[in-house]
């Protein structure tokens, strides 16, 4: 929502909508549209933080999300963010960061594989093309603030 408008027409849906409203064209769109995203999101991760904190200090969720972006939209715009969220922060907070300790894979609510995803993410997002980026961005930012 970027309005007061856009804010009052879904108060206005959201007042008359009731139960059994869709059509079962409409249900079927859902499902439909619901399996294409789910099928390219590679690890289910909801974000909820119940993984964190790391102790090596990896942002899990953050990566995962930068992980999925690169299957949903385009893999420069996921490795952009993961750079952006991981590599460029005051403490980095990158896949490859992981121990592989398990802590946080006791605390996660959809038994997710993190330590075997990290190591995909690894993999997949700190290839050669990623460590040339990451290393011109921090000379290019040191050069910045010196």
């Amino acid at each position: 929502m970027n309005s007061m408008n856009m804010l009052k027409e879904n108060i206005r849906i959201a007042e008359t909508a009731k139960i059994g409203k869709f059509s079962k064209k409409d249900i079927v769109l859902f499902e439909k549209v619901k399996k294409a995203i789910n099928n390219k999101i590679k690890v289910p991760c909801t974000g909820c933080g119940y993984c964190q904190p790391c102790p090596a200090g990896v942002d899990i969720p953050g990566v995962f999300r930068c992980y999925n972006v690169c299957y949903t939209d385009h893999y420069f715009t996921g490795m952009r963010e993961y750079l952006m969220c991981t590599t460029m922060r005051a403490k980095p907070s990158n896949a490859s960061l992981c121990k592989k300790c398990g802590k946080c894979e006791k605390k996660c609510p959809q038994s997710i594989h993190i330590r075997k995803e990290l190591q995909c993410v690894t993999k997949y997002m700190e290839n050669p093309i990623y460590k040339f980026i990451s290393f011109v961005s921090k000379k290019c930012f040191d050069k910045c603030y010196d």
